[in-house]
């Protein structure tokens, strides 16, 4: 994948894409994969906004069961399935628990019966998946394995616990750049740091993006014969340069927060509840409670996820030293073992989703299902917005979006193609390499292995660079496993243009936090000596990056913003 801007204006596109988050990348590559002609313009890196906020699992809507929607469920199972199809590399089960109590809504009967409805809705939940990565059935466990779990859980009332399975993505970034070098294979032209500034309009019809290239500050034109604006809390914005533009609001924000913080339990999931007066209204069973849970990632633990009521520009978005506060005190109310301080949270990871909107002060309440808009009616034929809600379906609501798209441009053609494994995906062996692979590779055990799991079979392809020059087979920080062999690959094969691209997006390097200066001088020595960089340029990269946790104290990082 080459950034290659000035290609952009050269053609007429069928669809231009425009935000690189998720869900613009899936519709990207869902319409690639029609044989459309794409192009997807990010202003900022891919997957840096709120598609980088994530617990990091996929779940198959064990939760609707209180609001009866049974129609959530089964596209989120369905979606769950393509992925373990697809992604085997990246996306796993993982067992969940939550503690049952008494006789109530949380007993283990009400539960013991959620399990099975769950399972029956999800009947084919493992459906063409390979053996390695089949969900199990859910089941009731005991009250002293829970405890054994979880030892000093609130035991009044306690008569064990559900158990079910989900499914954990183990780097959400590659995972998503997996669906863009899948687009970019099949035909779309992807280019990061390009902002849409304005739609082309003639006659009532979008013709294409007013754009810039906000490396080079170069303005151009991109033709296309229609528009999908993906671009999450920013679209709004591009939809207030239409002429005729109404106040009206199709994303209405919310702050959502996750935390990494040092390890807390074994390999399950578990979930806490914390009181709270908030009622969904949608929701058939109303139980006074937030649920919440701690989700085992790599040596760390994901804690999350915490909405609070959010509103403005979302380039000022910020999480609050206050908001850390009142998630670490709830925490350590449901589950005293934690005695989490802030010096506990490694990183804070942030991002802007859809809430119901509501006036005043208030507990937040999410949009459920993803929505669509056809702007015809507003002047602008052609243009198509799509606001998503989660990780689990952004490929099927990006879907929609692309059939939307390919009724208005080619009626009558319904062509959806075949399933097929994303790149990466035909790794031959999912939990382990042969011994004459680690050998042939030239790196450490714990190295192959990670890149396993974040590349799948195009780890040979980083491998490469490691045969060329053996020097970039060395951990750029002790035990991260992360080597130099990745930020060139990053830089020549995935578009990385700024230093925190590598360090927060292409590689793991940021994952439990700040990896420490000499670090960020060796990925910027590596980048610059491919970018051309001059030694100012890359201090002020490093300066730069540094800066990301900087939102309240060092250790706090949140989505990189638009610089």
């Amino acid at each position: 994948m080459k950034r290659e801007p000035a290609a952009l204006a050269r053609s007429v596109h069928d669809l231009a894409v425009v935000g690189g988050g998720i869900y613009g990348i899936c519709a990207a590559y869902e319409a690639a994969r029609r044989g459309l002609t794409v192009c997807l313009v990010e202003q900022s890196d891919f997957v840096s906004a709120t598609s980088s906020n994530s617990l990091k699992t996929v779940h198959g809507g064990l939760r609707y069961l209180q609001h009866g929607d049974l129609r959530r469920m089964r596209e989120s199972i369905r979606e769950r399935a393509m992925l373990l199809r697809t992604a085997p590399h990246l996306v796993r089960p993982l067992p969940f628990v939550i503690p049952t109590y008494g006789y109530g809504l949380r007993s283990q009967a009400v539960m013991r019966t959620a399990l099975l409805l769950n399972d029956v809705i999800g009947f084919d939940r493992s459906a063409g998946v390979r053996v390695e990565r089949r969900i199990p059935p859910g089941r009731v466990i005991g009250r002293e394995e829970v405890r054994a779990m979880v030892p000093d859980l609130d035991s009044r009332g306690l008569t064990g616990g559900a158990l079910w399975y989900d499914c954990q993505i183990a780097n959400t970034e590659r995972l998503a750049l997996a669906y863009l070098r899948g687009a970019v294979e099949s035909g779309a032209h992807c280019v990061n740091y390009v902002e849409a500034t304005g739609l082309l309009l003639r006659d009532g019809q979008v013709h294409g993006l007013r754009a810039q290239d906000r490396l080079t500050g170069d303005p151009f034109d991109i033709q296309a014969r229609a528009v999908l604006n993906a671009a999450g809390p920013w679209a709004d914005r591009l939809l207030r340069t239409l002429p005729a533009a109404r106040d009206v609001r199709r994303f209405h924000p919310s702050k959502a927060m996750n935390l990494v913080t040092r390890r807390l339990f074994g390999d399950h999931a578990i979930g806490f509840t914390v009181p709270t007066e908030f009622r969904d209204s949608d929701a058939l069973l109303n139980k006074g409670t937030r649920l919440f849970f701690v989700v085992p990632w790599k040596q760390f633990s994901l804690i999350g996820t915490r909405h609070f009521a959010g509103d403005g520009d979302p380039d000022d978005f910020r999480i609050t030293e206050d908001e850390i506060a009142v998630f670490l005190g709830e925490i350590n109310t449901a589950c005293p073992s934690a005695a989490l301080s802030r010096k506990d949270v490694l990183t804070v990871l942030g991002g802007l989703l859809p809430e119901v909107p509501q006036a005043g002060p208030h507990e937040v309440q999410l949009v459920k299902h993803s929505r669509i808009y056809d702007h015809s009616s507003e002047g602008a034929a052609g243009l198509i917005s799509a606001v998503g809600v989660k990780w689990t379906t952004a490929r099927l609501t990006a879907e929609q979006a692309v059939d939307l798209v390919q009724r208005r441009l080619r009626p009558g053609d319904s062509r959806r193609l075949a399933e097929r494994l994303l790149p990466g995906g035909d790794v031959e062996d999912l939990d382990g390499s042969p011994p004459q692979a680690r050998a042939a590779a030239g790196v450490a055990p714990g190295v192959l292995r990670h890149l396993r799991e974040n590349y799948g079979s195009t780890a040979r392809e980083v491998l490469d660079y490691v045969r060329a020059d053996p020097s970039l087979g060395t951990e750029l920080v002790a035990g991260s496993s992360v080597i130099g062999a990745e930020v060139v690959f990053g830089v020549e094969r995935e578009m990385a243009q700024r230093l925190e691209d590598v360090v927060f997006r292409r590689t793991e390097l940021a994952a439990g936090g700040h990896p420490g200066l000499e670090a960020l001088r060796r990925c910027a020595e590596l980048m610059g000596s491919i970018l051309g960089w001059s030694p100012e340029h890359r201090e002020a990269e490093i300066g730069r990056t540094g800066a990301m946790w900087n939102i309240t104290r060092p250790t706090c990082f949140a989505s990189p913003r638009r610089p």
